[in-house]
């Protein structure tokens, strides 16, 4: 008998060890694979969870309730419907056709498999209830809403970000679409040229223009600085390969240092410094801010961006100045900017500020990431001082906001080979100001002159970041 009793015991111990262990790989997988798991709309197997779990909410850095669950299965959005389309591509949607926001990407917390396996019995054991875990993101709402109101019904993006921190305070891309009535979308084709479930900020790769030129006048800065002392002649157009580089309307710059060349966007001048700089130069540059780079950040999907050169003159030239095949995500341009005012490091972009259990409980509360030093201090002023005359002497002006400096560049986009298509207007700038550590990126859609159309957007959204206490 006590033969049998052991025998008996032996095979209860083994199968306890064989049950937490599988409940722990299972944990640890959801744990960590989870967010990717999640991203896929057509996932059967945790999917079906949110039929089962009372899901957390998804709130702003104020903890403005975004989305909420009362019981499993069902979603509620924020009531105002301004403020939902401003959001959506941050929030994302219940049926994960949008799979880049926080509900999909996040569902691992949301649906309770991001913190203690024992918590999780407890509530399925004791409550007989699940409850996921609140995200708390690290925009503003309010900003956000107020970003989505200035694009004006228009196609394109804002986004605006702590450059000390890397915290993501807005990121709008219109058209937004409205997460309390997917049907709607469920049958647009991916090359609707709205695309309202594609997030414009994170995913829309756009030819960057003129503010590319940042870029190039970084290689400057940092690899043959001496180029600073030189002066370039414009004439509106330049002969190159049977063909031209041209400046915007032909304008003739005449005789302008680089600065000046940079304050007023001059195509012809900065032909001739990438010429002086050569491709090897260019290309490190673009690399070290980031281009051509994947990038597997903790919170968000972000497309990259890319840069090309080329063995023609000509095509090399229109790369250095922001055309040929050049394209950018408007968070890579924010970036870029960020890292500038912040005397070179670039950080993370950060979009979730902490998780909340569901017994209230804070924690992966957000700690700032360096990505890298792409510039020393000294370079990163010098591009810096650029960038704010190119606000106060040159096309940026519209981007100014009184009693703050503000940097920045603008960009006119073109998209057509024979300029049959408005150019996409950009800009991207900061404040520099420790108090507001503010960068900011802007494209709308064939909006014509960046300093015209997005300039004065950013500088709306800046001076309603500061005034919100950013």
């Amino acid at each position: 008998m006590k033969g049998i009793r052991k025998s008996i015991k032996a095979l209860l111990w083994a199968f306890v060890i064989m049950f937490t262990v599988l409940a722990g790989y299972t944990a640890y997988t959801v744990t960590v694979n989870g967010s990717t798991w999640f991203i896929s709309s057509y996932n059967p197997r945790l999917a079906n969870q949110k039929q089962n779990v009372v899901a957390g909410s998804i709130l702003d850095r104020n903890y403005t309730v975004l989305a909420e669950s009362q019981t499993a299965g069902e979603r509620e959005y924020h009531p105002d419907s301004v403020t939902r389309k401003a959001v959506s591509h941050v929030v994302g949607d219940p049926y994960g056709l949008a799979a880049t926001g926080v509900e999909s990407f996040h569902a691992k917390y949301l649906l309770g498999f991001g913190g203690n396996v024992f918590e999780r019995l407890y509530q399925s054991i004791v409550l007989h209830q699940r409850k996921g875990e609140n995200v708390t993101t690290t925009i503003d709402a309010q900003l956000c809403k107020y970003a989505y109101q200035q694009l004006d019904g228009k196609n394109g993006a804002v986004v605006v970000m702590n450059y000390r921190t890397g915290e993501i305070l807005c990121s709008v891309s219109t058209p937004g679409y409205d997460p309390t009535n997917m049907d709607a979308y469920r049958d647009l084709s991916d090359d609707d040229p709205a695309s309202p479930l594609v997030n414009r900020v994170t995913m829309g790769r756009y030819t960057p223009g003129s503010v590319f030129k940042t870029i190039t006048l970084a290689a400057v800065v940092k690899y043959q600085p001496e180029l600073l002392a030189k002066t370039y002649s414009c004439a509106g157009s330049m002969d190159m390969d049977d063909s031209a580089i041209t400046c915007a309307g032909k304008s003739r710059h005449g005789d302008q240092t680089v600065l000046e060349a940079y304050e007023n966007s001059c195509n012809v001048a900065f032909a001739q410094i990438a010429l002086d700089l050569g491709r090897d130069n260019v290309m490190k540059m673009a690399q070290e801010f980031g281009f051509n780079e994947e990038y597997l950040f903790s919170d968000l999907i972000a497309y990259k961006s890319s840069y090309e050169t080329s063995d023609k003159d000509l095509d090399f030239c229109w790369s250095a100045i922001g055309q040929y095949k050049d394209t950018s995500t408007p968070l890579q341009m924010c970036m870029v900017a960020a890292t500038i005012a912040n005397d070179g490091i670039m950080m993370e972009p950060k979009l979730v500020k902490s998780i909340i259990n569901a017994r209230g409980y804070e924690y992966n509360k957000i700690t700032p990431k360096t990505l890298k030093t792409v510039m020393s201090p000294e370079n990163a002023q010098v591009i810096r001082e650029y960038m704010i005359s190119a606000v106060t002497d040159g096309l940026g002006g519209r981007a100014a906001i009184s009693g703050y400096t503000v940097g920045g560049k603008t960009g006119s986009a073109e998209v057509s080979d024979d300029k049959s298509v408005p150019t996409h207007a950009w800009y991207n700038g900061f404040i520099y100001d420790d108090k507001s550590p503010l960068a900011i990126a802007v494209i709308v859609e064939h909006g014509g002159s960046g300093g015209r159309t997005a300039a004065p957007i950013a500088g709306a959204v800046l001076k309603k970041a500061v005034e919100l206490g950013y």
